[in-house]
């Protein structure tokens, strides 16, 4: 799942692992603003779950979390 949030685009998976859960992930990339280095932040495993859309979800809360206390 790919997204913009405020300056921000956000893109969301779910990491299947061996032990047949899913890992939520999120990617958030911005383009540098004048005098402003790129900026990306990848999450790594956020948390398991039982389905791949449980942990979108959960990583989508995540990204928005983070975006909004990077924006400050």
């Amino acid at each position: 799942m790919q997204f913009d949030y405020r300056h921000f685009h956000i893109d969301c998976r779910a990491r299947h692992a061996e032990e047949g859960v899913y890992y939520a992930r999120a990617k958030i990339t911005r383009a540098p603003r004048r005098n402003e280095a790129f900026l990306s932040h990848d999450s790594g495993d956020i948390d398991s779950f039982e389905n791949e859309a449980d942990a979108i979800c959960c990583a989508r809360s995540w990204a928005i979390e983070w975006c909004d206390v990077a924006a400050q």
